[in-house]
């Protein structure tokens, strides 16, 4: 739901005397992030009309409490953004608490606790809700996760009444051998069963370093297969490939009921699959050295039919973080935008105090699109770090010609100070 810059402060001002009356550790630390970005972009929308847009951009972390050592903390995330002048933006602003909760991690750490807005990542849930959250490892080998409360995906769809969101996961795992996690999740709105998913993971560590990695998920309210993911590592010597598997079907995958979080849902839609099955090979012939190349078939049950990517990437260190590399990539598919030549080249320079990158790419199409033979996107940029790193400043500018927009000028500005503080409480007197 969108918040005003004030209604956030609020909320953190809120929280933060919870935990300022509480007694939980006698040495707390506070960190404040802020990030104030400043972007502008012009962009062509046709019959001599251009687009221009000026937003400024604050957002603003809190942390406090015990966050090396156990015990409660506080953390919320928020953001606002306000339109300088431009005619591209309906609003002329609006915001967002992406999250704001307090935590409890014991001396033992044999579980943790969360209450607030959070994020999941448990499994199938990659959910933003306003509830609780806890995990707690009953076993050395057996750990278990919960969540439940409200999901804020849904607070614009006709408000909260009758939401509801709850799941969790489950976990056994066997230190360099495996680990193997079940997990659920169910979404109710407005009374109704919105999304019902089951989903497994899995990591397997073989001999000789050889691992597979994967997941899977099951839609219960459709009845079907969404996702399919693995990879398997096979590492040799100087050499590594990863061979993997993907398997989407957008009629499982996507929730065709009211959840408007995700902008992909239109796919459900299509009665469309896809399957990507390939591999990618490396090779660090020394220690500044590494070369990839990358495979991929993608196979359309519907639309699109079935295209081929292959791509090689050579990249040069010269030192610590500053690397340059060139990539050379051909498309071959059925339709017209998936048939063409991809160029790359970038730098960047890693410096004492900051950085220098460039990005230059070129897309050439064997058959032109709206009248267009190819695509460039062009990136320059550097930042630079002030006051024993609490201050650093970036400026990027982007430039892209393409068959969508004739030219799209953009900049950002990107202002970050930290503040970072250790308050030990003192004993009280008798």
């Amino acid at each position: 739901m969108p918040l005003q810059l004030g209604r956030i402060a609020y909320v953190l001002f809120s929280l933060g005397l919870i935990l300022l009356t509480s007694s939980v550790a006698p040495a707390s630390e506070f960190r404040v992030v802020s990030d104030t970005i400043l972007r502008t972009f012009e962009r062509d929308a046709g019959n001599g009309k251009k687009l221009k847009a000026f937003p400024a951009y604050e957002y603003l972390q809190l942390d406090y409490g015990s966050l090396r050592d156990n015990g409660l903390s506080l953390h919320a995330y928020g953001w606002e953004r306000v339109n300088l002048r431009d005619n591209y933006n309906k609003d002329d602003s609006e915001g967002e608490l992406l999250y704001a909760y307090l935590q409890y991690v014991p001396p033992s750490r044999n579980y943790q606790v969360r209450a607030g807005r959070q994020y999941i990542f448990e499994g199938v849930a990659r959910d933003s809700i306003d509830g609780i959250y806890g995990k707690a490892f009953l076993l050395p080998s057996v750990n278990v996760a919960a969540y439940a409360g409200y999901p804020t995906a849904l607070e614009s769809t006709d408000g909260l009444s009758g939401d509801l969101i709850y799941g969790g996961k489950i976990t056994h795992s066997r230190p360099d051998l495996y680990d193997v996690g079940i997990s659920y999740k169910y979404i109710a709105n407005k009374d109704s069963r919105d999304e019902e998913t089951l989903g497994s993971d899995l990591s397997v560590l073989f001999p000789r370093n050889v691992s597979l990695f994967g997941h899977s998920a099951y839609n219960l309210v459709n009845s079907g297969w969404g996702e399919h993911s693995y990879e398997l590592r096979l590492p040799r010597g100087q050499f590594e490939v990863r061979p993997f598997f993907q398997h989407f079907r957008y009629d499982d995958y996507f929730n065709s009921r009211s959840n408007s979080a995700n902008p992909f849902r239109f796919l459900q839609g299509t009665g469309n699959a896809m399957t990507v099955v390939g591999t990618e090979a490396y090779y660090y012939p020394a220690e500044n050295w590494e070369f990839a190349l990358r495979i991929k078939n993608y196979d359309y049950d519907k639309r699109f039919g079935t295209s081929q990517f292959y791509t090689l990437l050579t990249i040069w260190k010269w030192k610590i973080l500053s690397e340059v590399g060139a990539e050379l990539g051909r498309m071959q598919g059925h339709e017209a935008e998936n048939r063409y030549f991809l160029t790359r080249g970038y730098v960047y320079w890693n410096l004492a105090k900051g950085f220098v990158t460039s990005d230059v790419m070129y897309v050439n199409y064997d058959e032109a699109i709206y009248k267009k033979n190819g695509a460039l996107f062009a990136s320059i940029g550097g930042g630079s770090k002030f006051f024993n790193d609490t201050l650093s400043v970036k400026l990027s500018f982007d430039y892209s010609n393409d068959a969508y927009f004739d030219e799209d000028f953009r900049t950002m500005l990107k202002i970050s100070y930290l503040l970072d503080k250790t308050f030990t409480s003192r004993p009280k007197k008798d």
